[in-house]
């Protein structure tokens, strides 16, 4: 029997394209976002091209939601899981968007490593903004958390939105880094791929808030926004046997921007 892939945030616009990735390599699908109604629609369109697809709508920060997920995959053996979801920092206050983009990530990572086939691997989104944590103190803070020492001090820095986003990827990134040791000593591996500016719509909704991030959209080298395939493609790639050897590391996608910037 093919293992199944976890898809989450499915119904977004790196789910989308990352749900049809594996459901042409004729994986089953467990595909999960917080819109059930989204969710459904893009299940019944990816069973209508014959892929086998089962769903979980829910909200990923609930305490309920890993057990519910692994209750969902049954006796499946799991091939991998790709993490889409998340906040953006005009979705939420700050230390909602912790709450869904690093301790609901945390938590899901841990309770799915038992679940893994040998050779699987999981990936999650960080973001290239994780990279622009430079501040001494907040970036021991987000180590500090990571390593299990409290997150008092990640909270103090998250004074608005947009940095406790930042706090978050950042958060993410040393996350891969933690559990590489944990995920490897099962035959298991696991990533992290930071968008930069990337055409869905939480983005577009970004870009209409935020001056600094439509003026670092046009020194991007690349001379264009990404599209969410060219995320899905990295996720598909670093869940094959190609990306073998690749393992506790965090992937930038953006275009060239971090290396414009120096990073």
């Amino acid at each position: 029997m093919s293992a199944t892939v976890i898809v989450t945030g499915a119904a977004g616009g790196m789910g989308i394209p990352t749900a049809k990735r594996f459901a042409a390599q004729g994986r089953p699908l467990l595909l999960c976002d917080v819109s059930a109604e989204k969710l459904e629609a893009f299940a019944a369109e990816l069973r209508a091209d014959g892929a086998q697809v089962a769903t979980l709508a829910g909200d990923i920060s609930a305490p309920s939601f890993p057990q519910d997920l692994i209750a969902a995959l049954g006796d499946a053996p799991l091939h991998a899981l790709v993490h889409t979801a998340g906040l953006s920092p005009t979705m939420a206050d700050p230390l909602r968007i912790l709450e869904v983009n690093y301790f609901a990530t945390e938590r899901l990572v841990a309770a799915l490593l038992p679940r893994f086939e040998e050779g699987g691997c999981a990936v999650l989104i960080s973001s290239m903004s994780g990279y622009l944590l430079t501040d001494p103190a907040m970036v021991a803070a987000v180590r500090d958390m990571v390593a299990g020492k409290g997150h008092a001090d990640v909270e103090r820095f998250a004074v608005n939105p947009g940095m406790g986003y930042t706090l978050s990827k950042r958060a993410v990134i040393a996350l891969v880094g933690r559990e590489a040791a944990a995920y490897g000593a099962r035959g298991l591996r696991i990533c992290s791929i930071a968008p930069g500016f990337i055409d869905t719509p939480m983005s577009r909704a970004e870009q209409q808030e935020s001056e600094q991030m439509r003026q670092m959209i046009g020194m991007t080298p690349a001379g264009r926004l990404g599209h969410g395939d060219e995320i899905a493609s990295v996720a598909e790639f670093l869940c094959s046997p190609g990306a073998s050897y690749v393992s506790g590391c965090d992937i930038p996608v953006d275009g060239g921007i971090l290396g414009r910037l120096g990073f």
